[in-house]
Formats: structure tokens, sequence, C-alpha cells
């Protein structure tokens, strides 16, 4: 069986949305002890936070879905933002590192499966 080097980045279970400016807006719980939590519920703290994107990593995401290949997306990126993100391949690889890093993006090859929701939430 022959194995493709092909990289699929694909949105992990995460909570997200476009916001009215188009841009995504991902929505990152808050890892609170069991007395932050707690207190948070006591004095009705938010338990989450909303992480804005800029125009290019909103463009990002969208185009990890699990269809794409990394060298893909890098040349879509290419088309859409030409000389405000060169170079190209170094930002896409940095920024897609960074999203894994996060724990909100999920590395797959051609063979695997996503099975988990990676569309917006229900804002």
């Amino acid at each position: 069986m022959k194995m493709s080097g092909a990289i699929f980045p694909v949105r992990g279970n995460v909570e997200w949305f476009q916001s009215e400016s188009g841009n995504i807006e991902i929505i990152l719980k808050k890892d609170l002890s069991r007395f932050e939590g707690r207190v948070a519920n006591f004095l009705g703290a938010p338990t989450s936070v909303r992480r804005p994107l800029d125009e290019m990593n909103s463009s990002l995401w969208a185009l990890m879905d699990g269809s794409t290949t990394v060298e893909q997306i890098i040349v879509e990126m290419d088309k859409i933002f030409a000389e405000r993100i060169a170079p190209v391949a170094e930002r896409v690889s940095r920024s897609i590192a960074e999203f894994v890093e996060l724990d909100l993006v999920v590395l797959l090859h051609e063979n695997e499966c996503v099975d988990w929701d990676i569309g917006p939430s229900n804002m």
C-alpha cells in the first residue's frame, strides 16, 4: 500500500463563528480549577473567552476543513493575499503550526477521516 505524504489541516472540535465583519471568532473554554469554577459561577464571571482572528487567519481557518492539503492552502492564500502574505509558504505554515499548538487544528493524512463537527457554532 502506497502512503501519500499529503497533509490535510482540519479544524478541531472547537466552538467558532463568523462575526458580522466576516472574520472568524473562536470561543475557548477557560481552564479553571474546581475552586476557580465555583468562584466564577458565584460571581457570574465568563468561563470562556472569544479569540477574534484577523482577515488572513480567518481565511486560513475557512480553508482548514480537511478537504484541502497544506500545499493547496498555500496556493489559495497566495491568490487571495498576494504580496501582503509574502513569503506565503512560511507564513501559512507558521500559522497552521500555531493553531496545532493551541489544539485548535489537527493534521490528518488523506486516508484519515474527521469524526467531529468542524462547522460553526450556533450563535
